[in-house]
């Protein structure tokens, strides 16, 4: 029953600030995606006023955005920069409870800003937030868990750096230390979260080309689906290949649901799920254009992560990157950094020790314990009061900067220190430690430590007060309210979880699936922070068709124009605007032409008018005297048919006087009856 709680109850304190990293990278990406068309999509200037967003929105959706206080470009670049802010804190872990729920606040305001935007990438990041907001996912890997560990144990001398023992499970849990991870129905249910998005995705793609194998073909050639990436890839890859990557992600999404919830081998069956997570998540995230969806899934991969595995790399002992550093034992700032090394050295590959006693070298083995060598000949009191020293397992010494290389190349990732060594970078580093080094005991007394003579004796020591250990069972009223707030927490957890059950069973009919009731109160919890659990990516299968939306604009000195591609308007099959501008543009064009939208086409039509993207610098020759607005599709060939010569064209309303009315000149010649003029212009 312990095995069970622990893989169902819990998630591993070092898995959850794996996933805050890793989702804290996803987050800022995304931003900056959307930074880019910040004039467009979200202020005043852009496709959808606040104003216009909202009144066409008024008792339809349930909507909340704290953009919709930011009207003017410079405001929402301003809210963007706060955005920012608060995705690198809680990238870093700082505060990182409230930080979480305000990152979590700030995709959700992203979303709501403009919902003809939205995708399924968008719900499953703010539901993958939504429940890891009730966890502990700055207890490792954070500025706060170093913070914590810091004030937990001061050392003061070599010995007490060397010294790595643990605290025990139980004094950590007592007082929320680093490394403590609640039982929670939380982390519960983050794994059915996880696993209806697979399993949900898998069951609606049930068409005929995901059952022969064409869905990549089809889908890297409807280029509002395909990246970048995916239409080079379309063209390098054989059709075998592509038909085995569509059924292998297709097969991925009903074997990760199955493993997330296998009763037994947990050390396996999850390292396997997160494998498998992480490789569909990047097939998606580089093939395709669907927003956050791939990424998003690839980055909650650490969440699933067992302990165990945790574990394993932590005892993975390398002796080539074993170091020992030999620092000066009267500096306060040379103190503290090695205070901060030990935290960072996960796998124990760091050893330290004091200028002081220069006759023998501490060195790290691999079962942890620190053990005695001859010190290198080389090594001198002279030398080590001029310079730090990192000296290896061979003996090779090093000083000044290379020695701070060789102590970041012994941590985690110590890999990415390696440009470092590089000429002409290694002699700055070597200038700036020098830089540094004359200044180490003035910048010890203004970080508030001591300049130098750190005691060799400490009174609280000696009286037998050991300040490292772990505080003792907390105070009644402190077991009070945490078992209130804690009550609260799952009680929150449920209602959500009640909320994204039925919110998932609503928007995704399956076949035989019983019915969930919703009602107002569960359908608010899902809506308002826009999970609106809709998986139907690329269901029941990719469009076998290329389509994009053309403009065709008249500038005031009568040249034809498209605004958004800034050319002429034609048909452009490997470059139309939905892969020229991005997936935002994709989605936007995709939904702004559909009738259930059409009373977002008034702010699009008076966009377009002042010159759509190219007016975004206010130039009066891009602002346009008339248009026409016309869907465009061109059927994909079957794989190894040629291309189609036919084309369906659809229009769908007028500005002004319309465009130069010659547009069918520039296009390859329609078959008959596939023009289809759109009478409520």
């Amino acid at each position: 029953m312990k095995s069970l709680r622990d893989h169902f109850l819990r998630i591993d304190a070092r898995s959850l600030g794996l996933f805050r990293i890793t989702f804290g990278l996803v987050l800022i990406a995304d931003l900056f995606a959307r930074w880019r068309w910040v004039r467009d999509f979200y202020s005043n200037e852009g496709v959808l006023p606040n104003h216009n967003h909202l009144f066409n929105l008024r008792g339809k959706e349930q909507v909340f955005s704290l953009l919709h206080a930011f009207s003017t470009v410079g405001e929402a670049h301003f809210a963007f920069a706060l955005a920012l802010v608060v995705y690198a804190l809680f990238l870093l872990g700082y505060r990182t409870r409230v930080f979480h729920v305000l990152a979590l606040v700030t995709l959700t305001s992203l979303t709501s800003r403009n919902i003809l935007l939205e995708n399924a990438g968008n719900y499953a990041a703010i539901a993958l937030l939504a429940f890891t907001a009730f966890l502990p996912c700055g207890n490792r890997f954070s500025l706060d868990s170093l913070r914590a560990s810091l004030a937990l144990r001061d050392e003061q001398r070599d010995t007490e750096l060397n010294d790595r023992s643990r605290v025990s499970e139980a004094e950590i849990a007592a007082e929320r230390l680093p490394g403590w991870s609640p039982t929670s129905l939380a982390a519960l249910a983050v794994l059915p979260q996880l696993g209806l998005i697979y399993l949900c995705t898998a069951l609606q793609q049930r068409g005929e080309a995901w059952r022969d194998g064409t869905a990549f073909y089809y889908a890297l050639h409807a280029e509002r689906l395909a990246s970048d990436a995916g239409i080079w890839l379309r063209d390098a890859l054989p059709l075998g290949t592509l038909r085995g990557l569509a059924f292998g992600t297709w097969a991925m999404q009903l074997a990760i649901p199955a493993l997330l919830f296998v009763p037994a081998l947990f050390r396996w069956t999850r390292g396997v799920a997160a494998a498998l997570m992480l490789v569909h998540g990047l097939i998606l995230g580089i093939f395709f254009d669907l927003g956050m969806f791939g990424w998003a899934l690839a980055a909650a991969a650490p969440l699933v992560l067992p302990g165990e595995l945790s574990d394993v790399y932590e005892r993975s002992w390398n002796e080539r990157r074993a170091r020992t550093i030999v620092y000066d034992a009267d500096c306060g700032l040379c103190l503290m950094l090695c205070r901060l090394i030990k935290r960072l050295d996960l796998r124990g590959h760091v050893a330290f020790q004091g200028n002081v006693a220069l006759d023998e070298l501490y060195v790290r083995n691999q079962t942890g314990a620190t053990e005695l060598v001859p010190m290198p000949k080389e090594v001198t009191a002279e030398l080590v009061e001029q310079t730090v020293l990192a000296i290896d397992r061979n003996g090779r010494v090093y000083t000044k900067g290379a020695a701070v290389t060789e102590g970041l190349l012994a941590l985690p990732l110590g890999w990415l220190a390696w440009p470092l060594k590089l000429p002409g970078i290694s002699h700055l580093l070597d200038l700036l430690y020098d830089v540094v080094a004359k200044r180490r005991h003035h910048i010890s007394v203004l970080l508030g430590k001591q300049a130098c003579g750190i005691p060799l004796f400490d009174e609280s020591h000696a009286d037998g007060d050991d300040e490292g250990a772990a505080p003792g069972t907390p105070a009644p009223a402190v077991r009070v309210a945490r078992l209130v707030l804690g009550s609260l927490r799952e009680v929150a957890v449920l209602v959500v979880l009640a909320a994204m059950l039925a919110q998932t069973a609503k928007e995704n009919p399956l076949p035989g699936a019983a019915a969930v009731p919703q009602g107002r109160a569960l359908a608010g919890v899902a809506s308002w922070p826009r999970m609106m659990a809709r998986w139907d990516v690329m269901a029941p299968e990719p469009p076998r068709s290329n389509a994009l939306l053309v403009i065709d604009g008249q500038t005031r000195a009568q040249k034809p124009i498209d605004p958004l591609t800034g050319e002429e308007p034609r048909l452009q099959p490997a470059g139309h605007p939905g892969a020229r501008l991005g997936q935002l543009w994709s989605d936007y064009l995709d939904r702004v032409r559909r009738p259930e939208y059409s009373d977002f086409q008034r702010a699009f039509r008076d966009y377009l008018a002042k010159g759509g993207p190219l007016g975004a610098d206010g130039a009066r020759e891009m602002a346009l005297s008339g248009y026409d607005a016309y869907w465009v599709s061109a059927p994909t060939p079957a794989p190894g048919a040629p291309a189609s010569a036919t084309f369906e064209r659809e229009k769908l309303f007028s500005h002004s006087r319309g465009g130069t009315g010659k547009l069918g000149e520039r296009m390859p010649p329609l078959a008959p009856g596939l023009i289809r003029p759109n009478k409520s212009n």
